[in-house]
């Protein structure tokens, strides 16, 4: 079945192939096909008007992806530390700035993963939810983090599964860019704030310098959309929230280094012994658990080190004109 946003078109002698006939954040039809995506079967657009770069079609990954998936399995690993032991990320920093006091209020965080920033915004005094897709990182966030209002669903089941609920804030951290709607997503959570409520989203920047990188991070079925300034604002102002501000984080030893780190992990799995293929995703994380553990020994010092070398480099990058914003972050009021 074909993405609400594509059409398809093709020449005599060549195969269909979908093209784009309206932008995911601003619904321009002033898009253009930049070629094929990463995977087969999925192209990549940017909209001329925004410069939202998105997938066609618009097709997010299902459960099987996320589970199978290396790089899930590497975050699931990272996840088995306690919140409090964990660096505070640029994005979770900034809304922690800027969030009331946290006294008689209600937080949902959408896609809260291993649950660190709940924890967070638990400390401050909110009453805290969490949903994610990932049922693995779900039970990680009840067990270490002692956050039991955190449940399995998917970002699509807003609407129904907290139908008349309201919240004082909301988070959406990484999450908007796996969405096949973003639009939907944004309306979704506009229903669940109170009058006065706040949101507060990161999303991947469209000048990532992606080369850097490990490509299959970047590209669909993982991350359909690369964000512009224009079309993060574009969309929250669609969705009917006001933007109080958008931030933009150029890259940083951390970002590089992640990407780093995926691409040698990404590199030694063929030498890794694998789970058994009937094994339950709780069995194939423990395995992977195990394996992270014998990793740890010494790796505190270790990233210490490994950052301070790759700062230089990081200063280096930035001079070069594609590298632009890493991650951007908005705050956003109901009115």
């Amino acid at each position: 079945m074909l993405s609400t946003n594509t059409t398809l078109t093709s020449t005599p002698g060549e195969k269909e192939v979908e093209k784009p006939s309206s932008c995911p954040a601003c619904a321009s039809p002033n898009c253009t096909d930049e070629g094929p995506n990463c995977p087969e079967g999925f192209r990549r657009c940017r909209c001329r008007e925004c410069h939202l770069i998105f997938s066609s079609p618009m097709q997010a990954a299902d459960s099987a992806w996320y589970a199978s998936s290396w790089i899930y399995s590497l975050r699931t690993m990272k996840g088995e530390s306690r919140g409090e032991e964990r660096r505070v990320p640029w994005n979770f920093a900034k809304a922690l700035r800027r969030l009331r006091s946290g006294k008689g209020s209600r937080l949902l965080d959408v896609g809260c993963a291993e649950g660190q920033f709940l924890h967070l915004a638990a400390k401050a005094g909110y009453e805290v939810t969490g949903l994610d897709f990932n049922p693995v990182s779900v039970e990680i966030a009840r067990k270490l983090l002692g956050v039991s209002t955190v449940y399995s669903y998917a970002v699509e089941e807003l609407g129904h599964r907290f139908l008349g609920a309201q919240f004082d804030v909301v988070t959406i951290f990484e999450v908007l860019e796996h969405t096949a709607d973003p639009y939907q997503t944004v309306r979704s959570i506009y229903k669940l704030l109170k009058p006065g409520g706040q949101l507060f989203l990161s999303v991947p920047g469209n000048r990532r310098w992606p080369g850097l990188f490990h490509p299959e991070v970047d590209a669909a079925p993982h991350h359909l959309t690369l964000w512009s300034e224009e079309a993060l604002v574009s969309l929250l102002e669609r969705g009917g929230l006001r933007v109080q501000g958008v931030e933009i984080k150029a890259l940083g030893a951390e970002d590089l280094g992640i990407h780093l780190k995926w691409r040698w992990h990404h590199a030694l799995r063929k030498f890794r012994p694998k789970p058994p293929h009937d094994a339950t995703p709780n069995e194939k994380t423990t395995v992977a658990g195990q394996q992270g553990g014998r990793q740890k020994r010494g790796a505190g010092m270790g990233r210490e080190l490994a950052m301070l070398g790759l700062s230089p480099l990081c200063w280096v990058l930035r001079l070069h004109p594609r590298a632009g914003g890493f991650t951007l972050f908005a705050h956003c009021e109901k009115v």
